[in-house]
């Protein structure tokens, strides 16, 4: 019962008990969150595995074969809302650097179906647009991987190779027999920016698929929120407030709102670490300054707004 009452007042990953007796740690006791992110992030690498033998299996001369992602984007859509905290911690937590294609296609897919589930979008295309989240990227097994993996910066030449893969992706997609030229033009389109700064086709606001605009919502999320070999993950509250401004011009502004607003609801309640590495709980999130949300810390409030020493640096572990 004091365990129950302990997980109630002061929510955490795991709750040790010291034992006056023996003075050493009892058996961790796992709270539902914490099972709750454990399934869900065994379910993720699930995925991410079935991606990497998709990617794999793909070859200049044969058809792909669409079972697998078929199966997968029933399962990501079946998900109910009660598990989007689970998996948008899953989402953003750390993980090598090896993985970042196959798990990138995973998050990008559940993120997008998310964001089209916040849109209303009719369930036909609901499946098509997570069809296209999980292929968005396929075409960068045709890129040269010295250049995809390098740790420096990058050239002009090698940046303009690595844009090439929205144009591969197409080709692979475009050839799968019976299945919808939404998801084709989705997986082309995904850099597609409002402005006309994007590529491969520079296409301008009503030009661009829609599924290929919350596509990009959510490929440029993930990848902001994850470690690659030339840029350090983020935490989600910075990258939110950093899409919304530097979104403003470039994504769709009803889709990037609709998106931030829904996310800023299930980061709220959330346990975060701080730039002094407590750990403290989100009360508050301000749509206008994001990254700066109330928190208490031991039933005391700190409003981050009026801090400037003091930060979040990223979700609890």
């Amino acid at each position: 019962l004091m365990i129950k009452k302990i997980i109630e007042f002061y929510p955490s990953n795991t709750i040790y008990i010291y034992t006056n007796e023996k003075k050493t740690i009892a058996p961790t006791i796992q709270t539902p969150e914490k099972q709750s992110f454990i399934k869900t992030e065994n379910l993720l690498n699930h995925f991410s595995n079935n991606i990497y033998e998709f990617l794999e299996s793909i070859d200049g001369n044969s058809k792909l074969d669409l079972t697998e992602i078929r199966t997968m984007s029933k399962e990501v859509l079946d998900n109910n809302t009660n598990n989007y905290t689970s998996i948008l911690k899953s989402i953003t937590n750390s993980r090598t650097i090896d993985e970042y294609l196959t798990r990138h296609s995973v998050n990008v897919a559940f993120l997008s179906s998310m964001l089209g589930k916040w849109l209303k979008l009719p369930q036909k295309d609901l499946t098509l647009l997570t069809y296209a989240a999980f292929l968005h990227d396929i075409g960068k097994v045709k890129v040269n991987q010295k250049v995809l993996n390098k740790p420096s910066k990058l050239t002009k030449l090698e940046f303009e190779e690595i844009k090439k893969h929205s144009v591969y992706s197409y080709e692979l997609v475009r050839n799968i027999p019976y299945l919808d030229e939404a998801v084709s033009l989705a997986v082309l389109m995904h850099h597609e920016r409002l402005d006309g700064s994007g590529y491969p086709l520079h296409l301008k606001e009503d030009r661009i698929n829609t599924f290929a605009k919350i596509i990009g919502i959510a490929d440029t999320f993930d990848a902001m929120t994850s470690d690659k070999v030339y840029s350090k993950k983020q935490n989600p509250f910075k990258v939110l407030e950093i899409m919304q401004h530097e979104g403003i011009a470039t994504l769709d502004y009803y889709y990037l709102t609709t998106f931030i607003k829904q996310m800023l609801n299930y980061y709220t309640g959330e346990m975060v670490k701080l730039s002094d590495n407590r750990i403290c709980k989100v009360v508050k999130t301000d749509i206008n300054y994001i990254s700066n949300p109330l928190i208490s810390i031991d039933s005391i409030f700190i409003d981050l707004k009026n801090e400037k020493d003091l930060f979040i640096i990223d979700l609890a572990p």
